[in-house]
């Protein structure tokens, strides 16, 4: 189903004020999260046998905590997500627990378990319409609660989980509330007695929500808007996002919060350690972003939207033969601005960065892959930090000023973000307004003063003015931050003048002979030619290094430490062209092995470079 536009707004006021709502209610229309069920799990074998059917830990949790995991079949593949609680124990009963999925997959989720119960004392029991539901979720979401059940002297809260709590309502009939966000912001949801005291909960947490500008959904809006947001968030709904094929659980990236590697045996483990250990996926889930419709233009989008193959069909692009993948989720994102989607992509299309032209409906569509999720939780730190991603996203698209209002609101909620700084500075000096990004790393340099880096961008843009001077005193107290820190505390001009000639007559000039001598006895040591490039690069030989690292690649082609070194020496040389081509073909051998840190580093350098440049028109590179 494609979003209205009110629905649109709808998801951008609930993601940025927060919003509650009564859920599970028997709308007609209902779907998703926005119909929650829960399986009671009970008797004195329960915690053996759940830990032995399931991909998380069991039995190491407490009373009151909980974690995300899944059911999976002997080959691995994915059945079904939930998000499993261990229950507060009451006098000498056993231990319980609460499974918490989509309802409609409650029975076959009981009926999976039941399969594989023989002699053990364990018993199921949907209690999903045994209580009314509600849902808070936003960064609020925990004040707003707190005011209601915190301090009401009928309602004790356990508050010593962070991960699940119980609140009581009489002295029988309790409640649950679990921490379960639902679209990327913090939230819980909570099961509440049908009885007088949960209705007045209910009613407490409606009033609070309001009191705070929470939003308050209802449906039919509730699950259009439910669906937008988790889409942003990068969450899968099980049935609906592995429709089309079979999924073994790694394919889905879920293996990072529902999977422990050191709990020993359950239902699937083998596949799963066998595939994390020496397999490579054949097909990863990633996101998709079809920033070829204008960005804002809703009936554009729709357009594009109903041209897309359906959820669940392959995906082919022109030139090969073979489908590339399966598109699943999509929705228009008020988060982006732009359509995006969810799809399974084979190895050579699934860098993070890459352009795929997917055949569609009267032609193909264009669409840029990215990892999931396209949103996360904005607290200060991860708020920055999401910023600072979406700002150079946004100037990879041209979109110069745009970006540089991102940055500025990235730096409003934290004056000492140092990258954002940097990343600004980058952007004025791609854009040739040399003395501004003077000023900017002017200003850097007051918040990070042995931050060699910062003199090192001085010194560029120095040189771009014809400031040669000034630019090789920059330089050379950048060479003096990084000895500095090479032997630890701040000392004198003097003394980092001695440590310069010292460290460039001594560290470096060992460290080359030595990578020197090894090369004479094996000119193909990988570690050798990578040590000495980084050497070189320490001295700031970059052309040097470049030749090394270029060695280091022929050799260990699956070293992508050595590609965003590489690319970073063929920077300091401007090729820029150059640099963005080793990043791509570095970004591609990360995404293989999954090294995730520098992969990441490698796309924000790519969407740097390829960004608008002096003299260019349009937008993007291509």
């Amino acid at each position: 189903m494609i979003p209205r536009p009110e629905t649109l707004e709808r998801a951008s006021t609930a993601r940025s004020k927060g919003w509650f709502a009564r859920v599970g209610t028997g709308h007609p229309d209902a779907f998703g999260l926005a119909v929650p069920g829960a399986v009671l799990a009970r008797g004195k074998d329960a915690t053996r046998f759940l830990h032995s059917q399931v991909t998380n830990e069991v039995e190491a949790l407490a009373p009151g905590e909980g974690n995300f995991s899944a059911r999976v079949t002997r080959q691995g593949q994915l059945l079904h997500f939930f998000s499993l609680h261990r229950l507060e124990e009451v006098h000498d009963q056993p231990a319980c627990y609460w499974m918490v999925l989509e309802r409609d997959a409650v029975s076959e989720l009981i009926a999976a378990f039941d399969e594989f119960l023989f002699a053990d004392d364990v018993h199921f029991e949907d209690v999903s319409q045994t209580h009314d539901w509600c849902t808070l979720q936003g960064p609020n979401a925990e004040s707003v609660l707190r005011s209601c059940l915190g301090d009401d002297p009928q309602t004790q809260w356990n508050t010593w989980s962070i991960r699940s709590a119980r609140f009581t309502t009489g002295p029988q009939d309790h409640g649950q509330v679990i921490v379960r966000s639902l679209t990327g912001d913090p939230g819980f949801l909570l099961a509440v007695p049908r009885d007088a005291a949960g209705t007045r909960i209910l009613g407490a947490l409606e009033m609070a929500s309001r009191e705070a500008d929470c939003d308050v959904l209802e449906e039919p809006a509730l699950s259009n808007v439910m669906e937008i947001l988790r889409i942003e968030a990068g969450q899968l709904r099980v049935a609906h996002d592995t429709r089309g094929r079979k999924c073994i659980l790694p394919e889905t990236g879920l293996e990072q919060q529902a999977v422990s590697y050191t709990k020993g045996c359950y239902l699937g483990q083998e596949v799963i350690a066998r595939v994390r250990t020496y397999g490579t996926l054949p097909f990863g889930l990633r996101g998709l972003i079809f920033a070829c419709a204008q960005q804002g233009d809703w009936k554009q989008q729709a357009a594009l939207l109903e041209r897309l193959p359906e959820s669940g069909s392959e995906i082919h692009v022109p030139g090969v033969d073979k489908p590339v993948g399966r598109i699943v989720s999509r929705t228009l994102s008020p988060l982006t601005g732009y359509p995006i989607a969810f799809a399974y992509l084979d190895k050579t299309h699934r860098t993070p960065g890459r352009e795929i032209d997917i055949q569609a409906e009267g032609g193909t569509i264009a669409a840029r892959v990215t990892l999931l999720p396209f949103y996360s939780a904005p607290d200060r730190d991860e708020r920055v930090a999401f910023l600072y991603d979406r700002a150079i996203r946004v100037f990879a698209e041209g979109r110069e000023e745009e970006a540089l209002g991102i940055l500025e609101e990235a730096l409003g909620l934290d004056p000492g973000f140092s990258d954002g700084y940097e990343a600004i500075g980058v952007i004025l000096g791609r854009s040739q307004r040399f003395h501004e990004a003077i000023d900017i790393f002017k200003r850097l340099e007051e918040l990070a003063p042995e931050a060699p880096m910062v003199n090192t961008n001085l010194s560029l843009y120095y040189m771009k003015i014809g400031d040669k001077t000034t630019a090789e005193s920059h330089a050379a107290r950048a060479m003096q931050k990084s000895l500095a820190a090479g032997v630890g505390g701040a000392v004198s001009d003097q003394e980092l003048d001695a440590q310069l000639r010292e460290k460039e007559h001594s560290d470096a000039q060992r460290k080359e002979r030595m990578f020197a001598q090894v090369l004479e006895i094996d000119p193909d040591d990988e570690v050798a030619l990578f040590g000495m490039g980084n050497a070189l690069a320490t001295l700031e030989q970059w052309a040097r290094a470049e030749r090394f690292y270029a060695r280091a690649c022929a050799v260990d082609a699956n070293n992508s430490a050595i590609y965003l070194a590489r690319g970073k020496a063929l920077e300091r040389l401007e090729h820029a062209h150059q640099a963005e081509a080793v990043y791509r073909a570095g970004m591609e051998v990360a995404s293989r092995k999954g090294d995730l840190m520098p992969l990441k580093e490698m796309e924000h350098r790519v969407l740097l470079l390829s960004g608008v440049r002096p003299g260019e028109a349009g937008g993007d590179e291509s």
